[in-house]
């Protein structure tokens, strides 16, 4: 296997939608060759090898090479997991992508309430998916929940930071205006 350089693979992946699988999969093979007795740099470079061989860089190709698909509807694929290709009548159109957020707060709100056997049945989810992206993010928490719990670890770290940083802004905008309010009373400002 070819030695592949973390920094180049990992900028080139950073730019792909699905890099938080692709992150939470990193992490998992550096684990699983550090608990196979590799040293913490070898058990990365090789991630980084494998993470090469599986998503290699894509050619450039123009848009013209494709045919029209502005009015088509994609084929589900065979995943393993039956039934997500099964959209519910009164489902809406789903659009490709939403919020990762949203995505993901939709999967673990409803991946046990449809669950049935060994594929789903979307009939049963609290509400429609945000997406198309949301029905591959419950494909990963069925196929691969280690992968999906740590991007809706990641996801709500974000959450969190986001809110944190809102809380701050009002708090530092409340300042102001007292200062404001403090100044017009001493006739500093009129």
């Amino acid at each position: 296997m070819r030695e592949a350089d973390p920094l180049t693979v990992t900028k080139r992946l950073q730019k792909r939608p699905d890099w938080p699988a692709i992150e939470a999969e990193r992490n998992q093979l550096i684990k699983d060759a550090r608990a196979k007795g590799m040293l913490r740099p070898e058990a990365q470079q090789w991630a980084y090898s494998e993470l090469e061989r599986r998503y290699p860089p894509e050619h450039t190709v123009s848009a013209s090479s494709f045919p029209n698909l502005e009015n088509t509807t994609p084929e589900p694929q065979s995943s393993g997991v039956t039934g997500l290709g099964d959209l519910p009548d009164d489902w809406p159109s789903l659009p490709a992508n939403a919020s990762l957020a949203s995505e993901v707060q939709w999967v673990s709100a409803n991946r046990l309430r449809v669950r049935d056997g060994e594929g789903v049945d979307l009939s049963r989810a609290l509400s429609p998916a945000p997406s198309h992206a949301a029905l591959s993010w419950l494909e990963t928490s069925i196929l691969f929940p280690s992968k999906f719990a740590d991007v809706a670890v990641k996801v709500t770290a974000t959450q969190q930071d986001e809110q944190e940083h809102v809380r701050r802004e009002k708090l530092q905008i409340q300042e102001i205006r007292d200062l404001l309010a403090e100044m017009v009373e001493e006739g500093d400002l009129e």
